[in-house]
């Protein structure tokens, strides 16, 4: 096959956009910023890649389970996705990243993009102001 004729092939490739419908959150942990700084450098301290992410006032970072079963892959590719936790701080302002202890985290603003925007404001509801002091953490059906 010529260099032309694989070009024309390849063209014809079809691409489908399928956003998630659903992002099922089994549980969830407000941190106050501080505490939620440190867990992220105990992260990377312990060999874990870590990314924030942040929008809409809120800093966070998701842990989802891979459609590794045929239930949850069904569930996938009909667009509803598993997250096991997610864990945030309230941050008004966005940088583009935190120091903790001499380590740099990368702070990824997805404010544009629709989903992780929109579990960004659900997040934002459920937080409870008082999650303030470098200790804090309230696991999401707790209450004060």
């Amino acid at each position: 096959m010529s260099g032309e004729e694989g070009s024309k092939r390849r063209s014809k490739v079809k691409i489908i956009y399928r956003p998630a419908k659903e992002i099922v959150i089994l549980d969830f942990f407000q941190f106050s910023k501080d505490a939620l700084d440190q867990m992220f450098a105990r992260l990377i301290q312990s060999g874990m890649p870590v990314m924030a992410q942040w929008a809409d006032g809120v800093i966070f970072i998701h842990f989802p389970i891979a459609p590794e079963t045929d239930d949850l892959m069904e569930n996938y590719l009909k667009g509803r996705i598993f997250w096991n936790s997610v864990n945030f701080a309230l941050m008004p302002k966005y940088s583009p990243s935190i120091k903790v202890g001499g380590l740099e985290i990368p702070v990824l603003n997805v404010s544009n993009h629709p989903i992780l925007t929109e579990v960004a404001k659900w997040l934002r509801k459920q937080a409870k102001p008082e999650v303030k002091t470098e200790t804090s953490i309230i696991r999401g059906d707790q209450a004060v």
